[in-house]
């Protein structure tokens, strides 16, 4: 007997990463995600990039380089004031955070975007080490 899969399509938390266009993401629903602050969040792109097994050639791609090498970005929830704000790297354009938006099932939530010197690739910090 097969059990079907159910597809989470609650607002979800998280971290994701962009390698040659495609998002890589770790998430969780709300309800799941864990208390920082004042706001809920889900995981660390450190440990992702650690703990990942690659399926996938993107994944591949994602495993031979360092976990900051990519663009990357974080969903958080803010219980008051009921908003979610989805930090990423400058250089990801409105299509891929739209996209992201959509992975996270963030549509009709209210959601800001925002800037985080912390989220920067390898392209787009002058100051990384290759």
């Amino acid at each position: 007997m097969s059990v079907p899969v159910v597809k989470e399509t609650c607002p979800q938390v998280g971290v994701f990463f962009v390698v040659q266009g495609r998002v890589i993401l770790d998430t969780v629903s709300v309800a799941q995600g864990e208390p920082y602050g004042e706001a809920i969040e889900h995981g660390g792109h450190h440990d992702f990039h650690e703990q990942l097994t690659p399926s996938t050639p993107n994944e591949r791609i994602f495993k031979v380089r360092p976990y900051d090498y990519f663009p990357r970005g974080r969903v958080v929830y803010f219980p008051v004031p009921n908003t979610f704000r989805l930090y990423a790297d400058r250089c990801l354009g409105p299509d891929t955070l739209r996209q992201v938006a959509e992975l996270f099932h963030l549509a009709g939530q209210n959601v800001e975007h925002a800037f985080d010197e912390h989220y920067q690739c390898a392209r787009c910090n002058r100051n990384y080490l290759l």
